[in-house]
């Protein structure tokens, strides 16, 4: 898990062995793409189809991962919703959460095609502004029961 732009790609690169199974957003839409397309490089319409096919694909690689030759998997998201969470937790998984912190993302953001590097630099706002609100809203709770 990560704001775009934290690493989840490349740590899972690195992390990942042999036949273990990896669910990338960036990836599928890739395959979704014109042979040679660059990643970041795809239309929107291919993220579209790609976010759309994505639940799919991350239940058939988690039920593949339970099965007799238990294979390791890998599921890139950036930030799971509740019920995506439970989901996970109920098949067993372990949460890495990546966060190089906000100007870190930005700057390596800044690094991506000019066709995608301002849909990152906004989501990568909104996941910091997000993720702080919910800081303060746990904050709150914690204190009003004290």
């Amino acid at each position: 898990m990560g704001a775009p732009c934290s690493g989840k790609s490349t740590f899972v690169s690195e992390n990942a062995k042999g036949d273990d199974i990896i669910v990338d957003l960036d990836k599928i839409a890739l395959a979704l793409a014109v042979d040679g397309t660059q990643p970041f490089r795809y239309s929107e319409r291919i993220r579209n189809i790609a976010r759309q096919a994505r639940p799919s694909i991350v239940k058939g690689a988690l039920l593949a991962g339970q099965g007799e030759r238990r294979l390791g998997v890998w599921i890139i998201h950036s930030d799971p919703s509740p019920k995506d969470r439970q989901m996970y937790r109920a098949m067993g998984a372990k949460f890495i959460d990546l966060d190089p912190g906000k100007d870190v993302c930005l700057e390596r953001a800044r690094q991506r095609p000019a066709e995608n590097r301002k849909l990152s630099e906004k989501v990568i706002r909104e996941y910091y502004q997000k993720r702080t609100n919910r800081v303060a809203s746990t904050m709150a709770d914690t204190s009003s029961k004290e």
